[in-house]
């Protein structure tokens, strides 16, 4: 059989290359590139459910730590507490506060029996203790005369001062205040140890 080229096939074969180019042409148009190119409405019913949730992951490590802040402002005083203990005894084995202006006196003591001025010598003074005592120390009071005065003890011319009538018998120790130009009476304490 022979084949001719009718009208009816140009037409038809026409008509199959406009329409195939025709779809090339509208599928190159719209070639959905971007859910932006999609109605909100439509791209909500393609979105599926959320999943379940995930186990958690293994805590990190801590971070460094910052800096210190500012220090807040100061609490408000609180309440007195309770007075403590009563301390342990001192290891003085004897002590007085002497008031070295006449009248001379002591208060304060503890195994100090006896306290007077050395006959003839302001600033000296003879002190009768009554239980026995290697070292003697002593210290002025500062309201009481005693700024920029030192005091010093001196066992060996107690002896010597009762002898010659000074100081009165039972004297243990003779304890002069004052500074390095002259004696001066003031109110001190002194300890014996």
């Amino acid at each position: 059989m022979r084949k001719r080229l009718s009208y009816a096939n140009v037409t038809a074969t026409l008509a199959l290359v406009f329409a195939m180019s025709g779809g090339a042409l509208a599928a190159n148009h719209y070639l959905i590139t971007s859910t932006k190119q999609i109605n909100p409405s439509v791209l909500k019913k393609l979105t599926g459910k959320p999943g379940p949730g995930g186990p958690a992951g293994a805590t990190g490590p801590g971070g460094p730590a910052g800096a210190t802040g500012p220090g807040g402002p100061a609490g408000a005083t609180g309440p007195q507490g309770p007075g403590g203990a009563p301390g342990a005894p001192g290891s003085a084995v004897a002590y007085a506060y002497v008031e070295g202006s006449k009248p001379v006196t002591f208060s304060a003591a503890k195994n100090v029996t006896a306290v007077s001025e050395v006959i003839g010598s302001p600033g000296a003074y003879c002190i009768a203790v009554s239980v026995p005592f290697q070292n003697v120390t002593g210290i002025t009071d500062l309201l009481g005369g005693g700024d920029g005065v030192t005091v010093s003890a001196n066992i060996a011319i107690a002896p010597l001062e009762i002898a010659a009538k000074a100081c009165p018998a039972g004297t243990s120790v003779i304890v002069e205040t004052g500074d390095e130009k002259e004696s001066k009476a003031t109110n001190f304490w002194v300890s014996f140890n």
